[in-house]
């Protein structure tokens, strides 16, 4: 009996120490995941997307990317650093190609 009772306080005593810190990690995660874009910073691309025409720089020579001309109902434009194809009809973000260090055209 003396032995479950050890065994017993060790583990509330472990459980007490960790789950602390465990529950405050876990809840600074959801925080991030959730949380809405600081200020001053878009908020972060993803296919899907509708583009804002601010944020959008289209890309009107494709060569100098490395690039071939769009596909038929798409076009190429950069966005936040990142080069992407998009639908010009409904400004939907088709795909993200690559992170580019600078606009050429």
């Amino acid at each position: 009996m003396f032995r479950n009772r050890q065994s017993l306080i060790l583990a509330v005593g472990l459980f007490g120490i960790l789950a602390p810190a465990t529950l405050a990690q876990g809840v600074g995660q959801a925080a991030e995941a959730t949380a809405p874009a600081a200020a001053g910073q878009p908020a972060m691309l993803r296919v899907g997307d509708r583009l804002d025409s601010a944020r959008l720089h289209p890309v009107t020579r494709p060569g100098l990317y490395g690039m071939s001309e769009a596909p038929s109902g798409s076009r190429y434009g950069i966005v936040d650093g990142k080069l992407i194809r998009y639908d010009p009809e409904n400004a939907q973000v088709l795909s993200i190609i690559r992170q580019v260090d600078r606009i050429m055209d």
